[in-house]
């Protein structure tokens, strides 16, 4: 986007004053253009790091708006930035986790949804069921289909659909290539619970770095005692094919880094908001975001804990997975046109 470029996402607006104002922290750039009903939107990465710090630090990938609807996601990982950078000009202790950690994402994977207030992209499509994974327990339709881009959780095209060619692109840029890596993406709307979900999506049963996340489950229980979510593999709710993050967690395990690449999902249950509000359900936007402003206040000072905790841990990761790591080797780049 050219100088001068007027943002119609505010979120974006938002990146663009915090690179101005802290230029030495905070540093934003365009991966792709999505077109919306209102013309082209940037796919915007962010990175926040110590200036002149080591490079070659653990990374926490934060991502959101992979469903556009679910935009609470995007507000909780903006929040979170914006608690960072109040400090960072002040508060040593940030300063230093910000030397120990980089922390790098796109705040709204799905432009035109997140513009249209859609789960899919502009051409139909499921985001999270749109990479080359296939699974013999998903649920069906549910679970990912190929019938129509008109029907919900339609798989795509037999390629990967440009936003997730950009995902692909900022994870294999920033976080394989790191000595450790967390990535957290948020979305909403299953449950009356917060869940945070490990991979696989795919299958039943315990992914193979399940020692690791059980050492984020412990740190989980005993620094935030009070903690809401529920920590499992997502395939205990329900399986599906074409998942994102397995396919990408599945390329980290074919490179030899066990472990060195630790994906989960956040899962707002918005069906407690429903429950105090029922009349907020004929609204597809109220299903899946809260429709009053002390609700909304209320989950994103729930969430910010998490994601500070989600930072240390990644900052001490040495320390916190010694001897769960394996060697790590070279992560050979994806094949981004693989078929679905």
């Amino acid at each position: 986007m050219g100088k001068g470029t007027k943002y119609m996402i505010s979120e974006h607006r938002q990146c663009e004053e915090w690179a101005q104002k802290y230029p030495e922290f905070f540093r934003i750039s365009t991966l792709r253009e999505v077109k919306t009903e209102n013309g082209y939107e940037p796919l915007i990465v962010f990175e926040l790091h110590t200036p002149g710090g080591n490079k070659d630090v653990p990374v926490l990938g934060l991502f959101s708006g992979v469903h556009g609807i679910e935009a609470i996601g995007v507000k909780i990982l903006m929040n979170f930035l914006d608690h960072l950078l109040a400090q960072v000009s002040w508060n040593h202790s940030i300063q230093n986790l910000l030397r120990k950690v980089r922390i790098v994402g796109i705040p709204v994977v799905n432009p035109y949804g997140f513009v249209q207030g859609t789960r899919c992209n502009g051409q139909g499509v499921d985001l999270m069921r749109n990479a080359p994974i296939e699974s013999s327990e998903s649920i069906l339709f549910f679970g990912g289909q190929k019938l129509s881009p008109t029907l919900p959780y339609f798989r795509g095209f037999g390629r990967l659909e440009k936003e997730n060619e950009a995902l692909l692109e900022v994870i294999q840029r920033h976080l394989l290539s790191a000595p450790f890596s967390l990535s957290l993406d948020l979305h909403s709307g299953f449950g009356l619970t917060d869940f945070l979900w490990t991979p696989y999506a795919k299958q039943s049963g315990l992914p193979p770095t399940w020692e690791s996340y059980k050492r984020i489950h412990q740190l989980l229980d005993n620094t935030l005692r009070q903690h809401v979510y529920t920590f499992q593999p997502q395939s205990v709710n329900y399986c599906t094919s074409g998942d994102i993050w397995d396919f990408v967690y599945e390329q980290s395990l074919a490179a030899g880094k066990k472990g060195h690449f630790l994906p989960l999902t956040l899962e707002v249950g918005s069906w407690a908001w429903v429950r105090k509000s029922p009349g907020t359900a004929l609204k597809v936007r109220s299903f899946f975001n809260p429709a009053h402003p002390h609700r909304e206040r209320r989950v994103l000072r729930r969430h910010l804990a998490l994601l500070n905790l989600l930072a240390h841990i990644c900052a001490n990761s040495q320390h916190v997975f010694e001897g769960l790591l394996s060697p790590p080797s070279y992560v050979q780049p994806f094949e981004a046109k693989t078929g679905t």
